[in-house]
């Protein structure tokens, strides 16, 4: 299956989330198996779901960002939330990937490159969700599934063109030099409205 980056993200979420469908029936305990005891009763306050920046979508519109600064390699690492959307699927999809962030696996990793290409490697379809006794178990999948496009930026407007032609633009925002984040109101205003994925930049060491 064929994805932009943009849809890469949106599968992403919508995956996770109709996960949690599935645990709810089987009843058993959803608490992390390692990584993220505290995550169910402590996100409200760990300031990740509360950033005021989760809900002021203006502060990054007209930001002006240079090329130089989006090439290199990003992780996906946080979704941030509105917590007053109590939204059991957000917070469900977030868990998830504290807990594999928390055991070094990326989720989804975007490569921006000088030439004007990028990748994206994300392990979302392979994931297998695992209901123990202790709780969830996720094993991270050895290989991910790839996807090349070309990219060019404008001031906060990133434009996608994947092989198929298939175009699409979007507004992102550097907090800092090495984290990055697309408004979820990009991805899908009707359920993601709210949210944040939040990328961090690799730096080479």
């Amino acid at each position: 299956m064929k994805k932009s980056i943009l849809l890469l993200l949106l599968t992403g979420f919508f995956v996770i989330s109709c996960s949690t469908d599935s645990i709810e029936q089987s009843g058993a305990n959803t608490d992390m198996e390692q990584g993220s005891d505290d995550d169910s009763n402590g996100d409200a306050g760990d300031g990740s779901n509360s950033d005021d920046g989760s809900g002021d979508g203006n502060e990054g519109q007209g930001q002006d960002i240079m090329d130089s600064e989006l090439v290199g390699v990003w992780l996906m690492t946080d979704l941030r939330f509105d917590e007053s959307l109590n939204n059991d699927q957000l917070e469900f999809a977030k868990q998830i990937l504290d807990y594999l962030n928390a055991n070094g696996c990326d989720l989804v990793v975007l490569t921006f490159n000088e030439d004007g290409t990028a990748t994206s490697a994300d392990k979302i379809d392979l994931l297998s969700i695992n209901v123990g006794v202790g709780g969830l178990e996720i094993p991270c999948p050895a290989e991910s599934d790839m996807e090349s496009s070309t990219w060019s930026l404008d001031g906060d407007q990133l434009t996608l063109v994947t092989a198929d032609m298939e175009e699409t633009t979007i507004t992102i925002t550097l907090e800092d030099e090495n984290t990055l984040v697309i408004d979820g109101a990009d991805i899908d205003p009707n359920n993601y409205q709210g949210a944040e994925a939040v990328f961090t930049k690799q730096v080479e060491e």
